[in-house]
C-alpha cells in the first residue's frame, strides 16, 4: 500500500518516519513517500495535483500544518491557506485518485468552557484563528472526499521540533546551568495551571493510524468519520509539567501560574479535554498514555 506523507519534517511527520522505519512488517506492508515542505508546497495547487497524479497514493497522511497559534492571530491568510484551503484542495484529489485522506484536526475547534470532555457531538465554537482554520478544513474534507478519517488530537508532545515537552526541558536545563555557574539560584518554572486538554505523544498517534492503516489494507475499508484521538489522563499544564520533571529527575520547582499573566496574541480553551470513547469504541483500540510517553522518552536524548 502507498503512503503519501505531506508535512514530512514536523513533529508528527518525524513520528510517522520513524514508525514505518522501525518496523520490518511495516516497511513491508507499506511504500511510503514523506515530502517536506521544501520538497512540496501543499498551498501550491498545481504541484499537488501532479504530485498526486505521479505517485496515485492509496493513503494520503495530511502531518502538513500552520501550527503557530499566536502568529495565526496576525497571519491569518497564512493560515488559512495551509490549513483550510490546501486541505480542501487534496480532499478534492482524494477523491479524484480514490485515497483514503488521514487529517490531523485539533481540541482548539472548541472554545473550553464544557464542564465535561467534548466529545465529537459537542458543537463546535473556536476561539482564535488556527482553531477555524483546522475547523474549516474539516468542513472541507467532509463537502469534498468520502474517504477520510479527521482524527483531533491535542497537546502533541515528542522528541521532534518544537513542542511543549522539549521547550521545558530546555528551560530546565538553562537554570540549572545557570545555577551551577554561580550566576543565580534555580529559579522555579512558571507554568499556566488554568487550562486542561491530554498531552499526546506523536508516536503514539502514529503507531495507532498505522494500526488502522493495515486494518484498512486487509479490509479495503475503514469506519470512516471523525474522531478523537489523543493521551490520556487530562491534565493542566502545570501538572504536565511537574510529570516531566519527575520523570526526568531535574530538580528545577514549577509554579503554577493562571494563564493571565501569560496572554498571548491567541485566545487558549480553558478545557479543551477530549472525550475518545467513540474510537475506542469503533476500533477497540485502547488509547496511549502519555505517562508511559514520557518513560519512553526517558531514554531518548534530545
Amino acid at each position: 500500500m502507498k503512503l503519501l506523507l505531506l508535512g514530512g519534517s514536523g513533529q508528527l511527520g518525524q513520528a510517522f518516519l520513524h514508525q514505518l522505519l522501525q518496523s520490518q512488517q511495516q516497511r513491508s506492508q507499506f511504500q511510503s513517500l514523506a515530502l517536506s515542505r521544501a520538497k512540496l508546497d501543499i498551498t501550491d495547487s498545481a504541484a499537488l495535483a501532479a504530485q498526486m497524479a505521479a505517485y496515485s497514493p492509496d493513503v494520503v497522511l495530511n502531518c502538513a500544518a500552520y501550527t503557530a497559534v499566536d502568529n495565526a492571530e496576525q497571519q491569518s491568510d497564512s493560515c488559512f491557506a495551509v490549513n483550510a484551503t490546501a486541505a480542501g484542495q487534496l480532499a478534492k484529489l482524494c477523491q479524484q485518485h480514490n485515497s483514503l485522506l488521514v487529517q490531523f484536526s485539533t481540541d482548539y475547534v472548541f472554545d473550553g468552557t464544557s464542564n465535561v470532555p467534548y466529545t465529537e457531538q459537542h458543537s463546535t465554537a473556536p476561539l482564535n484563528v488556527y482553531g477555524r482554520s483546522k475547523l474549516a478544513a474539516e468542513q472541507l474534507i467532509q463537502a469534498n472526499c468520502t474517504k477520510y478519517l479527521i482524527l483531533r488530537t491535542s497537546w502533541l508532545f515528542s522528541e521532534y521540533s518544537h513542542n511543549f515537552y522539549r521547550t521545558m526541558l530546555r528551560l530546565a536545563q538553562q537554570r540549572l546551568k545557570l545555577a551551577e555557574q554561580g550566576l543565580s539560584a534555580a529559579q522555579p518554572l512558571s507554568v499556566v495551571n488554568d487550562q486542561f486538554g491530554c498531552p499526546t505523544y506523536a508516536g503514539d498517534l502514529a503507531a495507532i493510524v498505522l494500526q488502522l492503516l493495515q486494518r484498512y489494507q486487509l479490509q479495503g475499508s475503514v469506519a470512516y468519520g471523525v474522531y478523537h484521538l489523543a493521551g490520556q489522563p487530562a491534565v493542566s499544564w502545570y501538572q504536565f509539567a511537574q510529570a516531566i520533571f519527575a520523570v526526568q529527575q531535574i530538580p528545577v520547582s514549577v509554579m503554577p501560574v493562571g494563564s493571565a499573566q501569560y496572554a498571548g496574541a491567541a485566545t487558549r480553551p480553558a478545557n479543551s479535554a477530549l472525550d475518545c470513547s467513540k474510537f475506542c469504541d469503533t476500533f477497540a483500540i485502547a488509547l496511549p498514555q502519555w505517562q508511559a510517553a514520557l518513560q519512553q522518552l526517558k531514554q531518548v536524548t534530545l
